[in-house]
């Protein structure tokens, strides 16, 4: 029997609520997804926080009344930004309302009453911990007060943590660590840090365009998963890309795979899990070909395909 079909929820659910948001996150756990991807860069007092673009805009966010942090129309960095400032901003925008136009910005049950007890804004950008916190609490009596269902909360239990190490090389100012390309930098340390924390190494994958991160973060933290990120190209050897990273998978632009690139993965042990997904034809052209997963926006539509189709995920 082939292993389940992994559905990843794309930064939450960003077809259904604001990426990266706790909001987001509840959504696609409701939904009984398999995993979460969402992306990591680091506070300027080092706190892994949950944010894809490296400079707060308004976009993505707005200030909070009362709040002190620079204006969202400056465009801020995030490493340039403590903990504290960047509590001052709700990321509840909608960054493409034609592209995205189911997105609403109700905050969740769950979302609202973890952000009250923690004295933070429902929509706040999240800390990584916050994340392995909410997921825990989501999994427990709280998740079950909050009226999720006991297959809700066992999936929950197990849910995989995909975190993205926004690292671009030319670019070192973006995380504002001593990262070489070689030894790990301070966003690595602090994100494996994180994961002890919590406890949940084993069910930790760690991706990047920069493959030298992924590898960095496996030598210091040998349980998590590895994957590499390529977008644009399909290369002659994918699979050697992930292998000497360390990686056990390869996470392409679904645009760039094909029948002979999934295969050749498979013939080297390495998995192959596509990202964005979000049409039901592209899925099912990727699943004959048998990859073994989908990252996509929408985690209700592949959800639904999937059960239909009598597929475990």
């Amino acid at each position: 029997m082939p292993p389940p079909f992994e559905l990843q929820g794309h930064r939450g659910a960003r077809g259904l609520k604001p990426e990266n948001t706790l909001p987001g996150f509840e959504t696609a756990l409701d939904l009984g997804v398999t995993s979460v991807e969402t992306d990591v860069h680091l506070t300027r007092d080092a706190v892994p926080v949950l944010m894809h673009d490296p400079h707060i805009s308004e976009r993505l966010c707005r200030l909070l009344p009362g709040a002190t942090a620079p204006d969202p129309a400056a465009g801020p960095a995030v490493a340039s930004l403590t903990l504290a400032q960047l509590r001052g901003y709700r990321a509840d925008r909608n960054p493409a309302p034609g592209r995205f136009p189911q997105q609403d910005v109700q905050p969740t049950p769950l979302a609202l009453a973890f952000a009250g007890r923690r004295g933070i804004d429902a929509f706040a950008i999240p800390t990584l911990a916050e994340l392995f916190d909410f997921v825990r609490e989501y999994a427990g009596a709280a998740g079950e007060a909050a009226g999720k269902s006991a297959e809700q909360r066992r999936r929950a239990e197990s849910l995989i943590f995909d975190l993205e190490l926004k690292r671009v090389p030319f670019r070192p100012e973006s995380v504002g660590d001593d990262y070489d390309g070689e030894s790990p930098g301070l966003l690595e340390r602090r994100v494996v840090e994180a994961v002890r924390s919590a406890g949940v190494a084993g069910r930790v994958r760690v991706r990047s365009f920069d493959h030298r991160s992924v590898a960095a973060a496996r030598r210091l933290e040998p349980a998590l998963e590895g994957a590499v990120l390529v977008q644009g190209t399909a290369p002659v050897r994918p699979a050697d890309l992930a292998q000497q990273a360390g990686a056990a998978a390869y996470c392409p632009d679904f645009a760039f795979v094909d029948a002979a690139l999934v295969r050749q993965c498979h013939a080297q042990g390495v998995r192959v899990l596509p990202w964005t997904v979000n049409e039901v034809a592209d899925a099912e052209q990727l699943l004959a070909w048998g990859v073994g997963g989908a990252t996509t926006d929408y985690p209700d539509r592949l959800g639904r395909w999937l059960r239909g189709r009598g597929l475990r995920f």
